[in-house]
């Protein structure tokens, strides 16, 4: 007896304008569970299924740096920082059940299945107590800014065959390469696993800027700053004409 699963996305691709204010993305599958034929084919059996699925979404990784607040006199400032190798810049995982009764918190860590299953690693050498509260304050951080999410038990199964979810990503999602895994579960043990590349990317004029400030950040930096001055005399040059 041997599982299928098929996936897909509603897109592939997602594409960010100077309008774009989030999205939602359906991933969507379905699951077959054959057993031979005395004619050789397979059959399809929906009874007895027991099957849970994970989906991690996760963007390409790079190093962040987390900075620590402190009270000095009346204001916060920013005083200690560590930073974090090669994080994920958006990362959002769903299930069909909480994630510690479908798989043992080994395998759960081995899919980076789960905020708290997440591996973090510092450049700086840190203590025990650092690493626990800068990683805190980092996964904080990033579900605040609805970057990081983890919803489970809202992938919905219909028929015990079909499957979806549901995930959103706000309009400050990074751009670049995204993998999405969906793996099928039963009784602890990991069937299937499906990957989907999934591409985010700026068009238009976003696309040409982002581009040029990333081959180019010298000469970008020049032209902002010509930018800004322009910009700057102009509204100074306006606001004489007005007031004269």
């Amino acid at each position: 007896m041997a599982e299928r699963m098929v996936t897909d996305l509603s897109r592939h691709i997602i594409e960010i304008t100077s309008e774009f204010s989030g999205t939602q993305l359906l991933i969507f599958g379905a699951i077959e569970r054959g057993i031979p034929q005395a004619d050789g084919g397979h059959g399809v059996v929906i009874e007895g299924m027991d099957y849970d699925i994970i989906v991690v979404v996760q963007s390409g990784r790079n190093d962040m740096i987390v900075r620590r607040k402190e009270l000095v006199g009346p204001i916060w400032v920013n005083r200690e920082y560590r930073t974090l190798k090669n994080v994920q810049g958006y990362y959002a995982v769903t299930s069909t059940r909480p994630l510690k009764l479908i798989l043992p918190i080994e395998q759960l860590q081995n899919l980076e299945a789960g905020m708290e299953q997440l591996k973090i690693e510092f450049v700086e050498p840190v203590t025990l107590e650092e690493q626990k509260e800068f990683r805190a304050g980092f996964i904080r951080n990033m579900k605040a800014r609805k970057l990081y999410n983890q919803q489970e038990g809202t992938i919905s199964v219909l028929d015990d065959i079909l499957f979806r979810a549901i995930l959103e990503f706000p309009a400050n999602m990074p751009v670049g390469e995204y993998q999405v895994d969906v793996h099928l579960i039963r009784d602890g043990e990991i069937l299937l696993s499906e990957q989907s590349p999934l591409e985010v990317g700026k068009t238009g004029l976003e696309r040409l800027i982002f581009q040029f400030a990333h081959e180019y950040p010298p000469y970008y930096g020049i032209m902002a700053v010509i930018v800004a001055l322009f910009a700057g005399l102009l509204g100074g040059f306006l606001s004489k004409k007005m007031s004269g």
